[in-house]
């Protein structure tokens, strides 16, 4: 559960896999390759809940290929602002992994599938970026204000 009622708090966003199937056949592929997931609103105080692509892609352009066509034709129309701006954002990534946080209504994420598993493995690299931002109590706060898409590399 989140903890967003005071400055200094941290907050716990972490998400797990038991909504999803647990049969690889459901899952389109396994690794090793990429993955991403969203997280619509991920500084939510009830319950985070991420939604997988499904897909492992062999090569990591592929996939943040898929990630940005994503992007543009999805979060466009909630606003297109905050697309266009996510968009550039992703031109200038170079990191393999990260995380891309649009204010406190969307999270992107980016990761590597090791070999044998699924996209849901994006469960684990969604939960160790929420360890990373509560390691500093403000990153949350600062996330949540920035006025620009934020990316934060990992690995």
């Amino acid at each position: 559960m989140l903890k967003l009622d005071a400055p200094g708090k941290s907050f716990q966003s972490v998400i797990s896999n038991h909504n999803y199937p647990d049969a690889e056949a459901e899952w389109n592929g396994t690794g090793p390759g990429w993955s991403w997931m969203w997280v619509p609103y991920p500084f939510n105080s009830q319950r985070v809940q991420g939604q997988f692509t499904r897909h492992v892609f062999k090569r990591n352009q592929t996939s943040r290929d898929d990630l940005r066509a994503f992007i543009g034709e999805n979060l466009a129309e909630n606003d297109r602002r905050w697309s266009k701006a996510a968009a550039a954002a992703l031109r200038g990534v170079t990191a393999q992994e990260f995380v891309l946080i649009c204010s406190n209504v969307w999270a992107f994420a980016l990761f590597e599938v090791n070999s044998g598993s699924t996209a849901k493995s994006g469960t684990a690299f969604y939960n160790r970026w929420v360890g990373r931002v509560n390691a500093d109590p403000e990153a949350p706060y600062m996330l949540m204000a920035a006025e620009k898409p934020v990316v934060m590399a990992m690995g």
